[in-house]
């Protein structure tokens, strides 16, 4: 059976198997995530990172799977955990650097310790709220892009007593959101932000990139809190900087390598000029 060289990283607990392609071989993305992301039958993860060859003036090119073989716009700490492996790789810890992602150019600067600073582009708040009838009441969604969407809700209780399956499933049936969305569950408690997500095409994690900088634009605009803005998720803390309403967020929070190693892959998931080698 041919074999993939992988590396599994995490930044605050969102985890992902990362697949350095150099060449660009086509592989089969969408079920190679579903083969790798298994948690029982895989590695484990909640989505795939495929590097590719760069395009124009970026370092590399980002393609970025969840768990269920959808593809993502963006993901603020799989940027991060690429920035961290690149710069092992090339032993440089001091650069800057520049992926190209369908959600756009996003560039990543490494900071000391395991921290990495990305520039998440300008977010997007809808300037009308909408409402939807889950947990037993009437609740406001606030609608945020950051290349892709999210619906952030601000709750008074502690959110881990948060029906979060439900209030994403009544979210999801309000039809405000045909192609799906991300649904963070907020609660400010001295201006910090207590955030559990659902993501897209993975379900409950860790942590959302993406999500810390949607909770933390909607709760700038609606004047909860003021940037930077601290954002605790149920792997660690991030922080978000949007001191202007017209410029980037700003995301920072650590990013690790956790392992490399080599996989066992079905042929068919793979590349036909690959198939009877080993693979990278």
């Amino acid at each position: 059976m041919p074999t993939l060289a992988v590396t599994k990283v995490q930044g605050t607990g969102n985890d992902f198997v990362l697949l350095d392609n150099p060449r660009g071989a086509s592989h089969d993305y969408p079920a190679l995530a579903r083969f790798l992301c298994d948690r029982r039958f895989g590695i484990g993860a909640d989505g795939l990172l495929v590097l590719l060859p760069p395009n124009g003036e970026a370092d590399i090119t980002l393609r970025i799977f969840n768990a269920d073989g959808s593809e993502a716009e963006s993901c603020g700490n799989g940027v991060r955990c690429v920035a961290r492996y690149l710069a092992q790789e090339r032993g440089d810890n001091s650069r800057s650097l520049a992926m190209d992602t369908s959600a756009g150019l996003v560039r990543a600067d490494l900071l000391p310790g395991d921290l990495v600073r990305v520039d998440m582009g300008r977010p997007k708040v809808e300037a009308s709220a909408s409402e939807v009838e889950a947990l037993g009441r009437t609740l406001t969604c606030h609608a945020v892009s950051v290349g892709n969407p999210h619906c952030v809700i601000f709750v008074d209780e502690d959110v881990a007593s948060i029906d979060l399956a439900a209030l994403a499933q009544a979210v999801d049936r309000s039809g405000r959101f045909p192609d799906g969305v991300n649904v963070e569950a907020v609660r400010m408690a001295s201006g910090v932000a207590q955030v559990r997500v659902r993501e897209r095409g993975v379900g409950e994690t860790w942590a959302c990139g993406t999500g810390a900088c949607a909770v933390a634009a909607a709760a700038i605009v609606t004047n909860r809190a003021t940037s930077p803005v601290s954002v605790t998720q149920r792997g660690g803390t991030v922080t978000v900087a949007w001191p202007a309403p017209a410029g980037s967020a700003l995301l920072t929070g650590p990013a690790q390598v956790v392992f490399r190693t080599i996989v066992e892959v079905p042929a068919s998931l793979l590349a036909p000029d690959v198939r009877v080698a080993t693979s990278t």
